[in-house]
C-alpha cells in the first residue's frame, strides 16, 4: 500500500516554523566580534533539521538554500569566519527568505528562485571575503570543511564509500522512504548497491507496514564523509548505518570505519519526535501529541452544552425534599464540581504561552531601531502566562502598532538621550500577567512621553473635541481619536492619523480595554486588559423589564440602590450618580436597547456600577438575578452585530440572555451626553 505523507509532511512545516522562530532569537543574540558556541550551534541545529526535512520530502528548492545558509554556519561553527553584521544581517534575511520559501511550498505555490539566488550569492561572497587564506572560500553546494571536522584545511577526500545500511522493523511508519535516500546517494557519484534478503519471511506472515531489507551500498566518486552522514542523519534514530571508505581498487578501508552518531541526529529528526502505534513504537516515553484545533473546538462545545444542562438539572432539582432530594443535591453538587473541573481542564486544552506572540518582537525592534538609527534594549517578562488560542491570534497587530509608535515617537535618538543624561539605548518593557480574573499586558518605554498640550491642540484644531479643558489623563486618551496624529511627518512607520484607534477597536472587540498613562521626560505605559478566554465566563445576570442580560462580573465594581439625593440631573441631558465623592453617570438600557424598564428613574431601580479603561459608569436594571458561569455564543455569527452586545448565552431555564458590551455601552453613554466629558473623564 501507499504511505500518505501529508501527516508527516505538516509535521514538518509546524517544526520547521518552529525551528525558524528559534533560529531567529538566536541570531538576535549574536554580537559582532563575540563568538557564543552555543548561539552558533543553537542555529546550525535549526538549519540543519530543516535541511534534513526538506530533503526527504523532495523540496529541492528549500534543500538547496538551506545548505548554502548552512555551509556560512559551518565556517561560523568551526571558528573559520567571525561574527560579523553583514552576516547576521545575510542569516536574519535568510530566515525570512525561509518562512516564505516554506509557506508557498505549504500552499501549493512556486517558489521565486530570484530572491534565493540573490542571498545565496550574497552568503557565498561574505564567506569568499571572509577565508583567512586564500579567499576561495568553499565551493557551492559543497559543506565547509570545517563542518566535516576537517578543521579550515581541506583533505584529500577519498575515492568513494561504503555504507552498511540496517533500517529498522518501523522505517516505513516513521514516513522514511530508501528509494529517496537511494536518489540523494546517486547526486554524490555512481551509486552500486545489492540487497540483503536474509531477514524476509514468508508471504503468509508478512506485515506491508514493516520494513525486512537491509542493503551494502558502494558510493563510488569524490565526496565528503559528512556529505554522506547528511543523507542518512534524517532517518538515523531508525536505522543502523556504517560508512567506511574505500580505497582505488574499490574495497572497504576499516580503519577508516565511522558508525554514524546517532545521538544528535535524532535530536534533529522530526519523525523520531512523534508517537506511534505500531508495536515498535518506544516503550515508556512521554511527550505531547498535536491535535486539530477544530477537534478542541468541538470538545469544548460539547462541555459548553454539558454546562447548560447541568444548571438546568441543578434548578430542577433545587427545590426536592426529603431523603430522596437531599441525594438528589448532593449528586447534583457532585456533578457541578466534576462539570467546573472538566470545563477548565478542557479550556486548559487552547491555552498557549503568550511567549508566541512576544516572541515575533525581538526581530521587529530590531530592524526598526536600525532602520531609524536608535537603539532599543527590548526586555521581556512573563512570556509563559498563557493566554486563549483565539484571543493570542488577534492581539499581535494591537502590540505592533504599539511597539512601531513607541520607538518612532516615543524613544529618542541616541544623541538626544546623551543630551538628556539617558542612557543611549532607549528600554521598551514588555510584560504579561494574571490581575483580577484578566491578563495584564504592559508595554513601558523610557523615552519622550507623551506632549498633553500639543496633542490637545491637535485635537482642538480638527475639531475632534471642544474649546474646553481636560486633565492630563483625558487628553492622553484622545490619542485614541480616529485621525489624530501629533507625528510632524508622515513616515512608513507613523503620521497618517491611523493605527491606535485601530488598536483600541481591535482590542474591545476581544472583549478587553486599554489604558494609557505618561510622565513627559520620562516615557509612557499602556496596560491592555484581556480575558482570559472567550469562550466562558463569570457573569451577573440581571433583569430589566421581561428581559435578562449578563454583566461581566470582572467589569462589576459594586451594586446599590441609590439614594435620591445623590442623583443629579445634568443640563438635562442625563443623570449622574455620586458614588464615593465622584459623580459617575447612569446609562439607561430601557433608552439603549428600545424596550421597557420597571424603573423609571434610579430610586426605583438598582444601579450597577461598572468600570472600563479606567472610567465607570452606572446601569440603570430592575434587579439583581444571580451570579453564574455562562457559555458565550458569537450573536455576530448566528445574527448580527447588535450595538452595545458581546454575546449571547442560554440560561439555566433554557431562555436566551444577551451579553452587555461594557466597553461599547461607556462609549454611547459618552456620545449620548449622558454627562458631561468632565464627568465622564
Amino acid at each position: 500500500m501507499s504511505l500518505d505523507l501529508k501527516q508527516f509532511q505538516t509535521t514538518f512545516f509546524e517544526e520547521s516554523f518552529e525551528a525558524l522562530d528559534g533560529m531567529e532569537l538566536a541570531l538576535l543574540e549574536l554580537r559582532p566580534g563575540e563568538i557564543d558556541a552555543e548561539c552558533v550551534n543553537t542555529i546550525f541545529r535549526a538549519a540543519h533539521s530543516i535541511k534534513g526535512g526538506a530533503g526527504m520530502f523532495g523540496f529541492a528548492e528549500v534543500t538547496s538554500f538551506t545548505h548554502a545558509a548552512e555551509t556560512y554556519l559551518d565556517a561560523l561553527r568551526g571558528g573559520c569566519l567571525p561574527v560579523s553584521q553583514p552576516g547576521i544581517d545575510a542569516l536574519l534575511k535568510s530566515v525570512d527568505l525561509l518562512r516564505s520559501m516554506l509557506s508557498s511550498v505549504q500552499q501549493g505555490h512556486a517558489i521565486d528562485a530570484q530572491p534565493a539566488t540573490a542571498l545565496q550569492s550574497e552568503l557565498e561572497r561574505l564567506l569568499h571575503a571572509s577565508d583567512p587564506q586564500d579567499g576561495a572560500g568553499v565551493e557551492s553546494g559543497r559543506r565547509a570543511p570545517a563542518a566535516a571536522g576537517l578543521g579550515c584545511a581541506a583533505k584529500p577526500q577519498p575515492c568513494g564509500w561504503r555504507i552498511e545500511f540496517k533500517p529498522h522493523a518501523a522505517l516505513f511508519q516513521q514516513g522514511n522512504d530508501p528509494v529517496r535516500l537511494f536518489g540523494e546517494l546517486q547526486r554524490l557519484g555512481a551509486l552500486e548497491p545489492s540487497v540483503e534478503l536474509g531477514h524476509l519471511p514468508t508471504l503468509a506472515t508478512m506485515n506491508s507496514e514493516l520494513c525486512y531489507l537491509a542493503w551494502d551500498l558502494k558510493v563510488h566518486g569524490e565526496s565528503a564523509q559528512a556529505d554522506v552522514e547528511e543523507i542518512f542523519e534524517w532517518v538515523a534514530d531508525d536505522c543502523q548505518v556504517v560508512i567506511q571508505a574505500l580505497d582505488p581498487a574499490g574495497a572497504a578501508q576499516s580503519s577508516q570505519s565511522a558508525p554514524l552518531a546517532t545521538a544528535e541526529c535524532a535530536a534533529n529528526s522530526i519523525a523520531s519526535r512523534q508517537e506511534i502505534s505500531a508495536p515498535q513504537a518506544r516503550q515508556g516515553e512521554s511527550g505531547s501529541i498535536r491535535v486539530g484545533i477544530e477537534k478542541i473546538d468541538e470538545l469544548i462545545n460539547k462541555v459548553s452544552e454539558l454546562v447548560i444542562t447541568q444548571s438546568m438539572l441543578t434548578e430542577l432539582g433545587g427545590g426536592g425534599g426529603g431523603t430522596g432530594g437531599n441525594l438528589l443535591q448532593t449528586g447534583l453538587e457532585r456533578l457541578e464540581r466534576n462539570t467546573r473541573d472538566l470545563q477548565e481542564s478542557v479550556m486548559r486544552m487552547r491555552m498557549l504561552p503568550i511567549n508566541v506572540v512576544f516572541s515575533r518582537f525581538p526581530r521587529m525592534v530590531h530592524d526598526l531601531s536600525r532602520t531609524l538609527g536608535k537603539q532599543v534594549d527590548l526586555v521581556l517578562r512573563g512570556e509563559q502566562t498563557e493566554l486563549d488560542k483565539t484571543v493570542l491570534e488577534k492581539i499581535g497587530d494591537p502590540l505592533v502598532h504599539l511597539l512601531r509608535n513607541a520607538i518612532d515617537h516615543g524613544i529618542e535618538a541616541p544623541e538626544t538621550r546623551r543630551r538628556l543624561g539617558k542612557p543611549e539605548a532607549g528600554c521598551l518593557k514588555l510584560e504579561a500577567f494574571h490581575k483580577s480574573g484578566s491578563i495584564t499586558i504592559r508595554l513601558s518605554d523610557d523615552g519622550s512621553g507623551l506632549d498633553c498640550k500639543k496633542i490637545l491642540t491637535k485635537a482642538k484644531s480638527a475639531g475632534l473635541v471642544g474649546d474646553e479643558e481636560l486633565s492630563d489623563e483625558a487628553t492622553c486618551d484622545l490619542i485614541f481619536l480616529p485621525g489624530l496624529s501629533t507625528a510632524e511627518k508622515t513616515t512608513d512607520l507613523s503620521g497618517r492619523g491611523v493605527g491606535m484607534d485601530v488598536v483600541r477597536k481591535n482590542i474591545r472587540a476581544l472583549g478587553g480595554s486599554i489604558e494609557v498613562s505618561s510622565e513627559p521626560g520620562r516615557g509612557t505605559t499602556f496596560s491592555i486588559s484581556l480575558p482570559l478566554t472567550l469562550a466562558i465566563m463569570d457573569g451577573q445576570s440581571v433583569a430589566l423589564g421581561d428581559e435578562s442580560y449578563i454583566i461581566p462580573l470582572v467589569s462589576i465594581v459594586e451594586s446599590l440602590q441609590p439614594k435620591p439625593e445623590l442623583v443629579e440631573t445634568v443640563a438635562k441631558r442625563g443623570e449622574v450618580f455620586l458614588f464615593r465623592g465622584v459623580y459617575v453617570p447612569i446609562l439607561h438600557l430601557d433608552e439603549v436597547f428600545a424596550t421597557r424598564s420597571k424603573a423609571r428613574s434610579p430610586g426605583e431601580g438598582l444601579i450597577v456600577i461598572v468600570e472600563s479603561e479606567g472610567r465607570r459608569f452606572g446601569i440603570l436594571v430592575d434587579e439583581l438575578l444571580g451570579q453564574q458561569q455562562i457559555v458565550i455564543k458569537s450573536l455576530e455569527q448566528n445574527y448580527r452585530k447588535v450595538e452595545g452586545i458581546s454575546g449571547a448565552t442560554i440560561l439555566s431555564g433554557g431562555s436566551v440572555a444577551l451579553i452587555l458590551d461594557i466597553p461599547e455601552l461607556l462609549r454611547i453613554a459618552h456620545e449620548r451626553g449622558a454627562a458631561d466629558r468632565q464627568c465622564i473623564g
